[in-house]
């Protein structure tokens, strides 16, 4: 009997356990659905400030000297000689390259003999025209006198005028000749090259024993060396079409260069094309983006910068100081009560730009008037005081939101401006 009664008051304890559990089952259900925020969106917030925004343009690029010569064969030949080595300074008139003139001083002498021959010429033609001259007038005289006939006259003045003609070819003759031999020192002349300028010889491509190949109208010759003018040092940078607009003369620029990480140069920009970059031969457009070359000096350029280091220059485009400021994230467009329109109504709806602030748990959509931005905030001009709070993500749900909808700020989230 005392076992019965034992199980049944364990029995009983059991059920208020189980009644108790339910109870707060309950509780928790009920105040779930009584709840204002139980659908509410949990969201990013940050407060818009006020401070500087700096607008940039960026692009790679690469460096080279403001002054840059071309040392290009004009003859056919074959490197005997290379005076010089890559990175060595040189003077202007100093012997850079020696190609084998074995060919261009038999040429001249070749052509010397023909000037030689065709002035022996023009002097035997000359002599003898002087000659045929005085016979032709003792012809005329005798012939005016009539001591002779016709015939007799006819053929002095024949004889006469081949002499002039032989004259005026020996004169064209020697003409070509000289220009020969003008022609064959210029080539001699072309086997030795000298530099043009005070420099740093910074690229070699032959070799000694090398044939060297003058250029044609559709073909560039060997580029044998180039000499650079360290003095003053540039970057030809890459911006894209939607950029380059944005760019002007004398704007300022910031250079990261790959060789030097820790450094920030300063620059200048001096030349904007106004041709695209074309690609190997085709115009950028036909590979889906169409960059132009902005040419940026370096205003702190140092002897250890070289032609053809990397870089990527950020071109300072705009700046706006002390104004207000926001996430670019946070932006979206709605219509002017904060709603997205969806189907066939959406093309005639006009919506503007704005962003969700956050009042009493509930977002808000007003529209704002932007300016300038860098890559993470954007200047407002109207519509958002500093320190207002607006809703700056998750982006899924910036998206889809609307005016009116539940949230929750994440107070964990922090974003701070760098």
């Amino acid at each position: 009997m005392a076992g019965f009664f034992y199980k049944l008051k364990r029995m009983k304890k059991r059920w208020w356990v189980l009644i108790g559990i339910g109870m707060v089952i309950l509780i928790m259900i009920l105040a779930n659905l009584l709840n204002p925020n139980r659908n509410a969106k949990m969201v990013m917030v940050e407060e818009a400030k006020r401070g500087d925004i700096i607008e940039m343009v960026s692009g790679p690029g690469a460096v080279k000297a403001k002054s840059e010569v071309s040392i290009s064969t004009y003859v056919l030949s074959r490197v005997i000689d290379i005076a010089v080595e890559e990175g060595q300074e040189v003077k202007k008139g100093e012997l850079l390259v020696q190609l084998d003139d074995t060919q261009y001083r038999e040429e001249v002498v070749r052509a010397s003999a023909g000037v030689r021959s065709a002035e022996a010429a023009l002097e035997i033609a000359e002599r003898q025209l002087v000659e045929g001259r005085e016979t032709f007038d003792r012809q005329r005289s005798l012939y005016e006198d009539g001591l002779i006939s016709k015939a007799e006259y006819d053929r002095s003045l024949t004889t006469y005028s081949s002499l002039e003609t032989a004259y005026r070819q020996a004169l064209s003759n020697l003409e070509q000749a000289r220009a020969l031999l003008v022609a064959a020192q210029d080539n001699l002349s072309k086997t030795r090259y000298t530099s043009p300028i005070d420099g740093v010889v910074t690229r070699i491509n032959v070799e000694e024993g090398e044939v060297v190949v003058p250029g044609t109208m559709n073909i560039a010759g060997t580029e044998m060396m180039v000499i650079s003018n360290m003095g003053v040092m540039e970057v030809e940078a890459e911006i894209d079409e939607t950029d380059v607009v944005k760019t002007e003369l004398g704007q300022e620029a910031q250079i990261e260069l790959d060789a030097f990480p820790d450094r920030l140069f300063s620059g200048t920009v001096i030349e904007i094309s106004k041709m695209p970059i074309l690609t190997e031969g085709l115009e950028s457009t036909q590979m889906g983006s169409t960059d132009y070359k902005v040419t940026v000096t370096l205003n702190d350029a140092t002897p250890d910068i070289l032609p053809g280091m990397s870089a990527t220059v950020d071109i300072i485009t705009a700046t706006s100081e002390d104004v207000v400021y926001m996430p670019i994230q946070a932006i979206v467009k709605r219509t002017e009560d904060g709603r997205i329109i969806e189907g066939k109504m959406q093309k005639r709806v006009k919506y503007v730009e704005g962003v969700f602030l956050i009042e009493d748990n509930e977002a808000v959509f007003r529209q704002i008037t932007t300016g300038i931005s860098d890559d993470q905030y954007i200047e407002v001009k109207d519509g958002l005081k500093e320190g207002e709070r607006i809703i700056s993500g998750p982006y899924k749900l910036l998206r889809k939101m609307e005016a009116g909808d539940k949230v929750i700020e994440m107070k964990e989230e922090k974003f701070e401006r760098p």
